[in-house]
């Protein structure tokens, strides 16, 4: 009996950890969907994808913006894997998308692709930590998609991606000399 209340805890602390992670739509440097950071290639052209992650519906449409910093300029939106039959606007000023045949949003799913230009030689100040922010298109006010069947809107969270991340700066201390600090 034990062992049979263990098992069930264990499942459903894996369904509600599965169920807590907010759907969000976030800029990638690779098409793999993993790269949230990169460093300045110089003066380039270069492809990013853009994707709605744990949203865990069918898609028909989307909405959102991407600010793109000083150090790139946007160039072009391009169709992602699955282009969408209508587009409006682009990514730099606000952009809805919408599919006839719904899409599967389980997982990640690529919105459209990116092209910008990089306006940079290397990563120094003040290009360090520049942002790649997704956030809701201005004319809607709405970051995140609309599902099917029932065509509901399912508010997203945008994500910041980072060009030239510098670390945190730090440096060894102890304990003692943390409680310096506050007087302890």
């Amino acid at each position: 009996m034990r062992i049979a209340t263990l098992v069930v805890a264990a499942l459903l602390a894996t369904v509600v950890a599965a169920g807590a992670q907010s759907p969000y739509i976030a800029v990638y440097f690779d098409q793999y969907h993993t790269q949230e950071t990169k460093d300045c290639p110089g003066f380039v052209l270069d492809t990013w994808y853009v994707a709605a992650v744990n949203f865990n519906v069918f898609i028909t449409g989307t909405e959102f913006k991407v600010e793109y910093p000083p150090v790139v300029t946007w160039a072009a939106d391009l169709p992602g894997v699955n282009p969408a039959d209508l587009v409006i606007g682009d990514t730099s000023t606000g952009i809805s998308m919408t599919w006839g045949l719904p899409q599967i949003g389980f997982g990640s799913f690529e919105l459209c692709q990116v092209q910008v230009n990089w306006n940079c030689d290397h990563c120094a100040e003040p290009i360090a930590n520049s942002l790649v922010k997704v956030v809701p298109n201005p004319m809607t006010m709405f970051l995140g998609v609309t599902d099917y069947p029932n065509y509901d809107l399912i508010d997203g969270v945008g994500l910041t991606a980072i060009i030239c991340p510098l670390g945190v700066p730090n440096e060894d201390t102890t304990w003692g000399q943390v409680k310096a600090l506050y007087g302890e």
